[in-house]
């Protein structure tokens, strides 16, 4: 059975209510002071992509590759993307413990986020090593592994008590090859955490029912799904050994989720691999 819950960052009293409301106007304002002050960045870039994506689809934009190759550029952009508090997009994860592969870790902000938790062995995975590098460099981790999860790994079979996706899964570009990967490694009884944005489905847009690709100027090659578009996407690609456990949904009051051209919430999907018989 899938247990699916939504949630909002609302409560019970009218001052709170209120106060609630204030701050998505404050978010919305803030949203719209800095893209004004970052349009031309924003243009300019966004002219230079289309120039080059007519001739390459898959053209990355220079702004996407300054991120990669000087990953303190990804850092200001996630706390512009995440303001005010960036570190709280973490907080709808639930509960992490023992052997953890952290899927797309980047430079280590989650690392960061959890490093009074103990009882967390996090194996840091990204493809982008100048990222690894520098979390390393900063201490946010000692080792980390420069492998994509769609493609086989050195990771032992039956390694990890939890994978964690933590807002990457929509970079992944073959999700069921991903799937198998993480099957392999993961332990029996053991859990998936995928935490990804979505676009709320009032405004998708799509006609697919099972998300689709796009190729963005400010993010690169890229899954935009809506709810349920994820979920019926994940379905499709689940190996027999994985189900969906359970479906959250928290709309965080930030700068990506309450943006006034591409609104987004907040999903988290648990995944749990069945025990061997």
């Amino acid at each position: 059975m899938i247990i699916f819950n939504t949630s909002k960052q609302t409560m019970p009293h009218k001052f709170n209510d209120r106060f609630s409301k204030l701050g998505i106007y404050g978010v919305q304002g803030v949203f719209i002071i800095l893209f004004l002050l970052l349009s031309p960045v924003y243009y300019l870039n966004k002219w230079d992509f289309k120039r080059h994506k007519k001739r390459k689809p898959f053209y990355t934009s220079k702004l996407v590759r300054l991120q990669e190759r000087y990953p303190i550029f990804y850092e200001l952009a996630m706390y512009v993307q995440n303001f005010p508090i960036p570190h709280n997009v973490y907080k709808v994860l639930p509960p992490l413990r023992g052997d953890v592969l952290q899927v797309g870790c980047g430079t280590g902000l989650l690392n960061k986020y959890l490093r009074k938790q103990k009882d967390i062995r996090f194996l840091n995975m990204d493809p982008n090593l100048n990222a690894l590098k520098l979390g390393k460099k900063w201490g946010r981790f000692n080792s980390y592994i420069h492998a994509f999860i769609d493609k086989p790994t050195s990771l032992p079979d039956h390694s990890c008590d939890m994978i964690l996706f933590a807002r990457s899964f929509h970079h992944i570009r073959h999700h069921k090859k991903a799937f198998i990967e993480s099957s392999r490694v993961l332990r029996d009884g053991g859990s998936i955490i995928i935490a990804d944005p979505v676009i709320l489905k009032s405004l998708s847009g799509s006609a697919t029912d099972g998300g689709y690709m796009a190729n963005s100027s400010i993010d690169g090659v890229i899954w935009r799904f809506t709810k349920e578009t994820l979920i019926t996407h994940i379905e499709r690609c689940l190996p027999p050994e994985l189900k969906i456990e359970s479906v959250t949904e928290t709309r965080q009051v930030h700068v990506t989720n309450y943006n006034l051209f591409v609104p987004q919430t907040d999903i988290v999907v648990v995944l749990r691999k069945r025990e061997a018989v």
